[in-house]
């Protein structure tokens, strides 16, 4: 799964969950209004954020930090 880490400047930084490696893609080939935290997925050299794994990661994210006390 490839997540949105930031931007800079034209380029999205995205980072893989399963083995943290980086890679700078144009923000230009991203479909949509692209956010930092969301997941994306590459198809054709096209990267299209997936809303519903977005809303899953961050569901569950919200629900650690609950755990936490934060």
């Amino acid at each position: 799964m490839m997540i949105i880490d930031r931007f800079e400047g034209d380029f999205a930084i995205l980072e893989d969950s399963d083995t943290g490696a980086v890679a700078g893609v144009e923000r230009s080939l991203i479909t949509g209004s692209p956010c930092e935290g969301d997941v994306v997925e590459s198809r054709d050299g096209v990267y299209i954020v997936n809303a519903e794994a977005t809303r899953a990661r961050r569901a569950k994210i919200a629900e650690r930090l609950k755990r936490m006390g934060l």
